[in-house]
């Protein structure tokens, strides 16, 4: 079975060209080590909203911001997490008055979290056996100062693994089951 997902496009074209007219080597980036501390990703400071902020205020802070989860604190220190399946899964659809109920009642509370000079092995692990997108990062008085997501590692990986990325086979060479591929 053959299927033509080739179009024909300006942008396909210029994005073509871009490829074609690099004279320049892309710079060889240091691989990301397992072993790595969380930090050496870079992560920047986490949305976060206090204790007692109403679930309308929440969504917009989130909404404006373009992020998919809120560390909820209290006087600064980490008391929950509040992510985009808590809300799909707690409040949507069940009717509540947003400007009455607060981010702590749907909240997670107590999540898990590491430290920024954790390995990038051990939020692997956290995200695997807890089932998590998200692990905040705090500090030694629990005050967060970073969230990573499955997100950041593979945006990580991505990007030292951006010519193999880049040179994978176009969409119109689909990969045919009746023959063997690879060694």
């Amino acid at each position: 079975m053959y299927f033509d997902f080739h179009i024909n496009s300006e942008d396909e074209e210029q994005w073509v060209e871009g490829l074609e007219s690099s004279g320049d080597e892309p710079e060889m980036k240091e691989a990301v080590r397992i072993q790595d501390p969380i930090s050496s990703l870079g992560l920047e400071a986490p949305l976060t909203a206090e204790v007692g902020t109403n679930m309308k205020n929440a969504l917009n802070h989130l909404q404006q911001k373009k992020q998919n989860c809120l560390l909820i604190v209290d006087n600064g220190t980490l008391s929950g997490i509040l992510t985009e399946r808590d809300i799909l899964l707690k409040v949507t659809g069940k009717g509540f008055d947003l400007d009455l109920v607060t981010v702590e009642e749907f909240m997670t509370d107590n999540p898990e979290y590491l430290s920024p000079e954790d390995p990038l092995a051990y939020a692997l692990n956290k995200m695997h056996i807890g089932g998590f997108r998200h692990v905040p990062i705090v500090d030694d008085d629990r005050r967060p100062v970073g969230l990573i997501s499955i997100s950041n590692i593979i945006s990580t990986i991505a990007d030292y693994f951006s010519r193999e990325i880049i040179n994978l086979p176009p969409l119109d060479h689909l990969v045919d089951s009746t023959h063997r591929e690879g060694g």
